[in-house]
Order: C-alpha cells, then sequence, then structure tokens
C-alpha cells in the first residue's frame, strides 16, 4: 500500500524590482504619443518656416545693399524686405512667446491633473515606482524634449534674422521684450517655467479641467508681468543735468524725471514751458536740481538677458521644489 504525501507548496515571494529609467522613459513616451506628435509637428513646421524665412530675406536683400546710393527712395518698400522684417521682430517671437501658454495648459491638465483625478497615479505604486519618482521622470522626459526643440528653434531664428540691414531698421529694438528673449537661453527657460507650472498646478487642483485653465492664465500673467521687471535685474546708469534726452543712442530709458538733492522725485506740473530755460526756472523753484536719466546701455543686453534666464530657472526650481513637497505629504 502506497502512501501518498500531500505536501502544501510554499509560495514563492520575489521582490519586484523597480523599472529601469530607461523603460519608466518610454512608458511615458507611449503614454503622451500625441503630445509628442503635436510636439515635433510645431517644431518641424517652426523650424521650415524658419529657413523659408532666410531664403525670403537673403533672395530681397540687393547686391548693393550697404553701398551708397542703393536702393534710392524705395529701400523700406521693398516686399521681401518688410516680409522679411516683419515676420523676424514680430511674429516668429510673438509665436515663441505664446507656445509656453498651451504648454503650460498642457502640462496641468494631461501631464499631472488627469492622472490626479482619474487616481491612476496609485497605479505606479503596484509597479514598485514611488510617486516622487513617477512624477520625476514624466518632468525629465517632457522638460528634455521642449529644451530640444526650443534648442534648434532658437539658433535658427538666430540665423534667419540674421541678415545685414536689421541691424539698421528702428523695428529690430533690443528694448522690446519679444525681441531681446527670443534669441538666447531665456526662451528654453521660459517654457521649462511653463513645463513646472503647469505640472504644479496639475498636482495641486487634481482636476485636469481647472488645472488647464488655471495653468494657461497663471503662464499667461508670467508672460505679461515678466517685461517690466526685466529693466530692475542688473543695475541701471544714471545721468544727471539739466539735458533732456541725454542718454545714449539705443539705450533702454527706465526713466526720466526732475529730482532734488535727495533724489526724490520733484513734480513737472507747471513746468512745461516753451524754452529749456523757463523750465529749469520752474524746477528749480521746486527744489529740482536736474533730471535724472536711469538708462541701461547697448552693452548691458547680455547681462539683463542672463539675469532674465537666472530668474525663470530659480522659478522653475522653487516650483519644481514645492510640488515634490506636496507629492511627499499626500503620499507620507
Amino acid at each position: 500500500m502506497s502512501t501518498t504525501l500531500n505536501r502544501q507548496a510554499t509560495p514563492v515571494i520575489s521582490s519586484a524590482s523597480p523599472p529601469s529609467l530607461g523603460t519608466l522613459a518610454r512608458v511615458v513616451l507611449r503614454l503622451h504619443r500625441g503630445a509628442l506628435v503635436t510636439w515635433l509637428a510645431v517644431v518641424v513646421l517652426v523650424a521650415v518656416g524658419l529657413v523659408w524665412l532666410r531664403s525670403v530675406g537673403v533672395s530681397a536683400t540687393p547686391d548693393c545693399w550697404g553701398q551708397p546710393g542703393c536702393l534710392p527712395g524705395d529701400r523700406g518698400v521693398n516686399p521681401g524686405l518688410m516680409l522679411h522684417l516683419e515676420w523676424s521682430v514680430r511674429t516668429v517671437p510673438l509665436l515663441l512667446s505664446a507656445l509656453p501658454v498651451a504648454v503650460a495648459a498642457w502640462a496641468g491638465a494631461a501631464l499631472t491633473g488627469a492622472e490626479q483625478e482619474r487616481g491612476t497615479v496609485a497605479f505606479a505604486w503596484t509597479q514598485s515606482v514611488s510617486p516622487r519618482r513617477w512624477i520625476a521622470v514624466k518632468w525629465s522626459v517632457a522638460g528634455a524634449l521642449l529644451v530640444a526643440g526650443v534648442g534648434l528653434l532658437v539658433p535658427l531664428y538666430v540665423w534667419a534674422r540674421s541678415l545685414p540691414y536689421m541691424t539698421e531698421s528702428p523695428m529690430n529694438d533690443w528694448t522690446v521684450w519679444l525681441l531681446s528673449s527670443a534669441p538666447g537661453p531665456a526662451t528654453p527657460a521660459l517654457y521649462l517655467l511653463a513645463l513646472t507650472l503647469g505640472a504644479y498646478t496639475g498636482l495641486l487642483l487634481r482636476r485636469s479641467l481647472a488645472a488647464l485653465a488655471v495653468s494657461a492664465v497663471a503662464m499667461f500673467g508670467v508672460v505679461k508681468g515678466l517685461p517690466p521687471l526685466i529693466p530692475h535685474l542688473w543695475p541701471a546708469e544714471r545721468i544727471l543735468g539739466w539735458e533732456r534726452g541725454a542718454a545714449p543712442a539705443k539705450a533702454w530709458v527706465v526713466s526720466e524725471e526732475a529730482v532734488d538733492a535727495q533724489g526724490r522725485a520733484v513734480s513737472m506740473d507747471g513746468c512745461y514751458r516753451e524754452s529749456d530755460a523757463l523750465v529749469r526756472q520752474c524746477v528749480e523753484a521746486k527744489g529740482g536740481v536736474g533730471f535724472e536719466t536711469v538708462h541701461h546701455p547697448v552693452s548691458h543686453a547680455l547681462p539683463l538677458h542672463l539675469a532674465e534666464t537666472a530668474l525663470l530657472l530659480v522659478l522653475t526650481a522653487v516650483l519644481a521644489f514645492a510640488a515634490l513637497r506636496l507629492l511627499r505629504r499626500r503620499t507620507a
């Protein structure tokens, strides 16, 4: 007689190893492949448009440009040059500054808001992925794609507008925020800020539609509120005297006002006279010692741009830190 021994099977417990960063990155790309295709299409279309814009400017520039007597009397109505100038100083910079609003809206609605709303972010825990790691990978992948795309468009834009007559055009004003920020590192920094702002809003509100609206409005406020701050990011130069309009050519005049010996502003009410001597006499009667012109010379263009870039990166870091703290508090 044989005896059959029924042994209870001992379950084998295997510790699941967390997916690699490459695996998580591929998951993110598959999850947001619609946004990826859209962004690639935008980059390709804008890049092709910039190449076309360069060709328009080159073909419209006469061989005699820069020589005396070239295009006498009609150089301002050349249709090719005007088209190149209009797109170089208005359309393309406006597009590059408007896209961050769309990036912030997408990040708030799709990158983090939708997962928070549906609760699918908890699925990461079942795959041995911490919430902070999952969010960090999503930000890293999206940020890398944004910087890569904008990093291609910015040099193309600089190349497309770098024609001889651009330096002579009064429309090519470096004191205009759109023209000073577009051809430099401030543009990629602005896109990173938009991404982080939208992602933080999605984590905070946990509703995709609300996050979309709030992120877009907040980023629009950043785009509109940033230009007035820029002239105060670097020490300006001052000229004190009785000559008005004393700033050098092409300088960014921040303010020009009458001041007293303590540097306080003096009201000009009633002092607008028909001659400079009468104006000076009126200002002196009010205690003024001259007109103070606060300005940035052309040599401040690069320091101001770098200071703007640093400000955008600091704001991005602060928002990223706040988002990670919020996520840690909710998952603790």
